[in-house]
């Protein structure tokens, strides 16, 4: 079965025309050997999307997505690699291969499909209780009292629960929906009379994945009597750390905007929605998971929180940040004033004035580093020391050494301690951490931008993509060298492990998300004209150079520290520095150095 479906992967991937495909969704224009066309996950008026037909892959220059024709549909249309594979298959007519089904398996899947259709057809029920029935009315008053009219009605769903015990059971039943299917589903439970509803007397919002399915549903009373909110009892089928309320519905605005409201409650939701705001979902509670940042990354490059002001709200908002970024989001926190929730400011203080709370959202660590500032004492060295312990886990969350340098200095600032005793806590827990650990003296390092290095490594790869023959030509030399770019080392090994055999569909299926997103990039170049031996040569030239450059700047400081130290070390610090110095200058002459 695993020869037969990776036939049948290879199949749709060489089947599948990239420029057909992706001009269904965004008009493209041919220049050159490319296609270009403005990009459908990011709004922009200048065309930075470009597709290389020859190689079946994407990229984009203004918002660096790319891969090849499985990643855009997974991307395109928020979903899994298989859902990818089997959309392209229809499209193309390419059978699906169908492995033997155990009973089990088969039970399962019946029993999921028979889950799903009980849901839409009680969705509807609740629909037609709210909107055709005058059991509905006051269930329409409490609506349009938060600012929810038809229209939003219409696009969440949103129904009403007849206050009575056996209205859905009943109902369904003689719809051919047995009352056991409604028990796995969480809509219905067994008494010692037979089946009831679980849902009376409560709005209902229907809750979907991100393909539009229902998975289960919430329930929210019209007065205050408790329990206020109640939702479908947890299954395999409805998990809400693997959902988030509305996105299925915020998909696209997410998606155009590249930014995410994320809020605690449904309601929370609908409201803002019905505001205006159309890229806000709800994670359904404060304990935003890993799961649900997963599926944001697709979507997004930056979160913003908007739970409540509350303790709870606060405190989760600081596990949030550290989640999100985990997933590689930009994270921002935006604090609601005078101690309400999204819900209730919008309905009170109107639509510009939320715009202007998402506006004013902090930096995700700024957030963080004071909320731990409030939890201590600063007003003695033990709470500024304790303060510091607390925050230090935050800023080795940075995704590079001069964002913590930047939070290091103002935390100097707040706590009025020395910024370079911060610096060196941070360096101690980087490297009980495994990060940078050098057993030397130093400083934070700036960022590595992607300078002359990374062009450099970028062309040869470019190069050996178009001649992989090459490869064995260059390895011995790379080995000694190195890639700057561990993504860029990753895409050599593997397409010199390929060798001549290599072809884009194999490098492909040895690629993981971040080394398909570079492979893309450097596609979408064109190689300059000229002798491609001397361009090899060329680059590696500068690559042996710029590690040189790298060599001598490390060793030269640490002469210089050991200098002011009156360290021994000095003298061979200094000589194995010069002895660097001197290799560049065969490199290229005496001019350069």
């Amino acid at each position: 079965m695993n020869g037969d479906f990776e036939n049948f992967k290879e199949q749709v991937r060489s089947t599948a025309d990239m420029v057909e495909i992706i001009s269904g969704y965004v008009p493209l224009k041919k220049k050159g050997q490319n296609y270009w066309g403005c990009c459908p996950f990011h709004g922009e008026k200048t065309p930075s999307f470009s597709v290389n037909p020859g190689k079946s892959m994407f990229y984009c220059f203004g918002c660096h997505e790319g891969g090849d024709i499985f990643k855009f549909i997974m991307k395109i249309e928020n979903c899994s690699f298989m859902d990818a594979l089997k959309l392209l298959a229809g499209r193309y007519g390419i059978p699906i291969p169908e492995k033997q089904k155990t009973a089990a398996e088969i039970a399962r899947e019946k029993q999921r499909d028979s889950i799903y259709s009980a849901n839409e057809l009680a969705s509807k029920f609740f629909q037609a209780c709210l909107t055709k029935t005058a059991y509905g009315e006051p269930a329409l008053a409490y609506l349009a009292g938060r600012g929810i009219g038809k229209e939003i009605i219409a696009g969440f769903g949103i129904g009403y629960a007849l206050n009575n015990f056996t209205a859905l059971v009943s109902s369904l039943a003689k719809r051919g929906c047995q009352p056991q299917v409604l028990e796995a589903a969480g809509l219905a439970a067994r008494g010692r009379d037979g089946y009831y509803d679980k849902f009376r007397n409560r709005v209902i919002i229907p809750i979907r994945d991100a393909r539009g399915r229902i998975v289960g549903f919430g329930g929210r009373v019209l007065d205050n009597s408790t329990p206020k909110y109640l939702n479908t009892a947890e299954t395999q089928w409805f998990n809400k750390r693997r959902l988030l309320f509305g996105l299925d519905i915020a998909l696209k605005a997410i998606r155009k905007s590249g930014r995410a409201v994320v809020v605690e409650g449904y309601m929370d939701a609908i409201s803002l929605h019905a505001a205006g705001f159309d890229n806000v979902v709800a994670s359904m509670g404060t304990a935003f998971s890993q799961e649900q940042a997963k599926l944001l990354q697709r979507l997004a490059d930056e979160v913003i929180f908007c739970y409540d002001s509350d303790s709870a709200g606060r405190k989760a908002s600081v596990r949030a940040v550290s989640i999100a970024r985990e997933a590689g989001l930009k994270v921002r926190i935006a604090g609601v004033p005078d101690g309400k929730d999204p819900d209730e400011y919008v309905r009170q203080h109107g639509s510009a004035a939320f715009a202007q709370v998402l506006a004013a959202a902090q930096n995700g660590i700024d957030f963080q580093i004071d909320e731990t500032i409030l939890q201590n004492n600063i007003a003695n060295l033990a709470g500024k020391v304790e303060a510091v312990s607390n925050i230090l886990p935050f800023l080795l969350e940075c995704q590079n050494e001069i964002e913590a340098s930047e939070h290091i200095r103002r935390l100097a600032q707040r706590l009025t301690i020395d910024e370079g005793l911060i610096a060196e806590e941070y360096r101690k827990a980087a490297r009980r951490g495994g990060r940078q650990q050098t057993g030397q003296p130093t400083v934070i390092p700036e960022e590595k931008s992607a300078g002359i290095g990374q062009q450099a490594e970028e062309l040869l790869l470019r190069l050996l993509l178009e001649q992989p023959q090459l490869c064995d030509e260059c390895c011995a030399e790379v080995k000694e060298t190195g890639f700057e770019d561990a993504v860029l080392a990753q895409l050599f090994d593997r397409l010199c492990e390929l060798g001549t055999a290599y072809t884009m569909d194999k490098l492909n299926n040895v690629l993981d998300d971040a080394a398909q997103t570079a492979l893309a990039r450097i596609l979408a170049h064109q190689l300059p004209e000229g002798d491609m031996d001397k361009l090899m040569q060329d680059c590696l030239r500068q690559m042996r150079r710029l590690r040189l450059e790298k060599e001598y700047e490390k060793h030269r400081l640490l002469a210089d520290e050991y200098e002011r130290s009156a360290d021994e070390r000095f003298l061979s610090e200094l000589m194995e520095s010069q002895r660097i110095k001197n290799e560049i200058k065969k490199l290229y002459g005496n001019q350069n150095k």
